[in-house]
């Protein structure tokens, strides 16, 4: 089967409006009808120029990124998306992590609020798409929801998660998996994972504070770029995850001497 591929424009735009759908079919309370779902387009060109605009931050010779946690290009995009999200109408903070979270209010503040993001950190010479579709998309998808007045019953919460890649601190802090020995390990940034939360607003210790218990998130979607070409070849605009790869790393310490020969 012969595959038409995408532009960057026609990818962000059809992953970032299959968000904005989702969050637009409410359950009505017991008893009631659901809601009649509202199909809503983003505006794709916005979300595009964001893109590009936050490619700058730590952009490489060869048009990637390299924006590792806790890095100047990483303090300053960050800055970057907190203006996109205040610009969006949300209520801005970042918490003891350093995870940055904007706040959508809603028709009843007792609901548990809806997540949605993924971070803006890269690998050492990454790409422009890896987290940052999620990111902007989530914005995106704000804006779109405010530009329709668009109500809806839970708080609406998007979450730029800290160094993602270097440990996924700012996710981990979130669950309570972070251990407060891990805020002495070095980063590729040359800060400690507590200094780099300091540097980027966080506070490594109240990090108890970033923690969020069973039932205090409703529900929690990430919108990611495929890391393959399954669903491309397939002509597939979009799919769900059942299951990821697992990556581990050791540092191995060696003792001996060289003797190739004997």
């Amino acid at each position: 089967m012969s595959v038409k591929p995408m532009t960057r424009r026609e990818f962000t735009l059809r992953t970032a409006g299959a968000a904005a759908g989702a969050f637009v079919s409410v359950r009505g309370e017991p008893g009631q009808a659901r809601q009649k779902s509202t199909t809503l387009r983003v505006d794709g060109d916005r979300l595009n120029r964001w893109v590009k605009e936050l490619s700058v931050f730590g952009r490489t010779p060869e048009g990637g990124v390299s924006r590792v946690a806790f890095s100047e290009a990483d303090h300053q995009a960050r800055s970057y998306v907190r203006r996109l999200l205040e610009e969006a109408g949300l209520d801005t903070r970042i918490d003891a992590a350093g995870n940055l979270i904007g706040r959508r209010t809603s028709s009843d503040p007792l609901f548990p609020p809806l997540w949605t993001g993924s971070h803006i950190d890269s690998v050492p010479e990454g790409g422009n798409y890896d987290g940052n579709v999620g990111s902007l998309a989530a914005i995106e998808v704000v804006r779109t929801l405010q530009e329709r007045s668009v109500a809806l019953r839970h708080p609406l919460d998007v979450v730029i998660f800290s160094n993602e890649e270097g440990g996924k601190t700012g996710s981990r802090a979130v669950s309570g998996e972070l251990e407060r020995r891990e805020l002495e390990l070095p980063t590729a940034s040359g800060r400690t994972i507590g200094e780099g939360i300091r540097f980027i607003g966080g506070d490594p210790a109240r990090l108890d504070e970033a923690r969020r218990g069973p039932g205090e998130i409703a529900a929690f979607l990430e919108l990611h770029v495929e890391q393959g070409g399954i669903l491309e070849q397939a002509g597939v605009d979009i799919g769900v995850v059942e299951g990821i790869v697992g990556i581990r790393r050791w540092n191995v310490k060696v003792q001996g001497f060289a003797n190739h020969a004997g």
